[in-house]
């Protein structure tokens, strides 16, 4: 063997190996996993070749351990986590592979005592902290020609294609917020959509009236959509506040049944930011019912203004609607049946 056919090899930091065998944990969780920490790599720079701190993850057949899965090794660390999920993962990488300190709760074997592992290779070479990603000219175009536009352009294919690869599908939580118009008309529409592909759908309207005979309304008869309307009109029309209150309580009690039915795939809570904003119903405990109790592949449409923070942070889409024009401040027009009723 000539000197030529040595094999090169650039600089690297750590390795990262996740079994995906099936003895310890479904293979497609290792998977996963691995998909999920490229995206971490990608996001950190740690993928880079030409960083000498880069990260290499490796999906392997099986790490002799067959239970407690799945299972994660961090090299030449030595260290070995057990049960790691996308939450444990997501933890190890911030605190371990970018802060160079092991999670101590997730691990069950090393192969050195604690503090006395492999130093950084990167810090032994004299090389940690010394790659910087290319900058952009001041003209506007990347290192390899490419405009901001287009980079980002890029970057979001690449968002997209990690998506496809994942194929990753959740239940969504879907605020429309603002105070522009359309907050109501946007969920219909998703609504539509779904009731178009035999999805099971239904709504509870929190303020409107009951007794309301609005243009969806009749739609949603004809096409067998559960509607209910547990209102007594707009709070600021309202004659009776504390039946207001009352009837926004008992809406909310109707939605959890519907909710935690597992009838539906999708479910529109019309205007019930309100009873949340006004105090009515306290936001956090509905939050935590939510997260209990909400099917995990039920889509969840919430509407209306004033949207509270922690609803926010805990929403997966959020929408402010914000009004440019309006017809009835800008030429007296009223609202149209058909188009706003």
């Amino acid at each position: 063997m000539t000197t030529a056919d040595t094999p090169s090899m650039r600089l690297y930091g750590r390795h990262v190996f996740i079994c995906h065998h099936g003895n310890c944990a479904p293979p497609n969780e290792g998977e996963n996993l691995h998909r999920r920490f490229l995206e971490l790599n990608r996001a950190h720079s740690l993928n880079k070749l030409r960083n000498p701190e880069r990260v290499k993850c490796s999906i392997v057949d099986c790490l002799g351990v067959c239970s407690g899965g799945p299972v994660m090794v961090v090299y030449p660390d030595g260290i070995w986590y057990h049960h790691v999920d996308e939450a444990a993962l997501d933890r190890i990488y911030r605190e371990h592979i970018v802060g160079g300190r092991p999670v101590e709760d997730l691990i069950f074997h090393r192969l050195y005592p604690p503090d006395q592992e492999p130093p950084y290779a990167p810090t032994v070479r004299g090389d940690a902290g010394t790659w910087q990603p290319d900058e952009a000219p001041a003209n506007g175009q990347s290192s390899t020609g490419q405009t901001e536009e287009s980079t980002t352009a890029t970057d979001a294919e690449a968002i997209r294609a990690a998506a496809r690869r994942a194929r990753k599908k959740k239940g969504l939580v879907i605020i429309n917020t603002g105070t522009g118009k359309g907050k109501t008309t946007a969920a219909l529409g998703v609504m539509t959509r779904a009731w178009g592909r035999k999805m099971r759908v239904g709504i509870l309207q929190f303020l409107k009236n009951e007794n309301a005979r609005f243009g969806e309304i009749k739609a949603g008869e004809r096409m067998g959509i559960d509607w209910v309307s547990t209102g007594d009109g707009w709070s600021w029309t309202s004659q009776d506040m504390a039946e207001t209150q009352a009837k926004a309580r008992h809406g909310w009690q109707v939605a959890q049944e519907r909710i935690r039915s597992g009838a539906y795939d999708l479910f529109v809570l019309d205007e019930f930011t309100y009873p949340l904003h006004y105090g009515w119903l306290d936001t956090n405990e509905v939050i935590a019912w939510l997260e209990a109790n909400k099917p995990p592949m039920l889509h969840l449409i919430i509407t209306g203004r004033f949207a509270p923070q922690p609803l926010i942070d805990y929403a997966d889409l959020v929408t402010e609607m914000r009004e440019i024009k309006h017809p009835l401040k800008e030429q007296g027009i009223r609202a149209q049946a058909g188009i706003e009723y």
